[in-house]
């Protein structure tokens, strides 16, 4: 007898960050999973797009089939590299509010195309997709909450933004780096993140980046080397025995960030008696 409750498989096209989970199987099937506006899925999928293992932007076409449970199939995939992130993203990816459409409209702001999908692609991170707007910048220091990295990180790339005197090109690799100065506090801080000296950050983002930064070098080599130096920290190689003038603007900004909500150290209370009285 036919079952009249079943539904009709539901096919949508929309805006969306796919990624894959797994490598294919021997028939071809991925497992990959879509993070769009109104959240994430999981399904399956036999396209041949999938064949980077690298998160990527477009639209994509998907068809909700009802067994028993609710499973998803990933019919198409059309790439769109310049597909803005607050459009495939949940705003609500990030515990304050308003910051995944502030971020994404920085990013859109640049010039620069080789500094544009150089911020994507580390954006685009799986472990960034999942912990970079979520993690605090801290344990207890400074924006120590859940979303303070992205908070801290976006105030210091707003002042760069800001400033005025800044020539174009500094702006933009300033910019850059203020969003990604503390990208390794994803593996310090993030919800699963093992307890790791808060010390190793900068050495753990450069590592992570290598190989969007080998790419973005190849590209423009006087931007890359640049945030080469920036992002690598003191050990970092350099042209010059003198540190990039954007980079000390930056971490001034980064100081002044971390002000505004660092915990205040209590001072030691204040003796109720007379000096001539202490100590008798």
């Amino acid at each position: 007898m036919l079952d009249t409750t079943l539904k009709a498989p539901q096919t949508m096209r929309y805006p969306a960050i796919l990624e894959r989970l797994a490598e294919p199987d021997a028939e071809g099937a991925c497992l990959c999973r879509v993070h769009h506006r109104n959240g994430t899925l999981e399904g399956w999928t036999w396209l041949s797009t999938l064949g980077t293992p690298r998160p990527m932007t477009g639209e994509v076409t998907t068809m909700e089939i009802q067994c028993a449970d609710t499973e998803f199939l990933v019919l198409g995939f059309e790439p769109l590299p310049e597909l803005p992130l607050a459009e495939a993203l949940d705003e609500q990816r990030c515990p304050i509010p308003g910051l995944v459409p502030q971020v994404s409209d920085l990013i859109e702001s640049l010039r620069s195309a080789a500094l544009y999908r150089f911020v994507r692609e580390a954006l685009l991170h799986p472990d960034a997709l999942l912990h970079f707007w979520i993690s605090p910048a801290s344990r207890r220091d400074h924006h120590a909450y859940p979303g303070g990295l992205a908070e801290h990180s976006l105030e210091v790339a707003t002042m760069v933004a800001s400033a005025s005197g800044l020539p174009k090109d500094d702006r933009e690799i300033g910019i850059v780096f203020a969003l990604l100065h503390d990208y390794g506090k994803l593996w310090c801080y993030g919800p699963d993140a093992p307890r790791r000296n808060s010390q190793a950050h900068e050495q753990m983002g450069y590592e992570a980046l290598l190989p969007a930064l080998d790419r973005l070098i190849e590209a423009e080599p006087d931007a890359g080397a640049k945030l080469a130096e920036l992002l690598g920290g003191p050990k970092a190689p350099r042209d010059s025995a003198y540190p990039l003038a954007i980079g000390t603007i930056v971490r001034a900004f980064d100081q002044m960030s971390c002000e505004k909500t660092r915990r205040p150290k209590l001072s030691p209370p204040t003796s109720p008696w007379p000096e001539s009285l202490e100590g008798g």
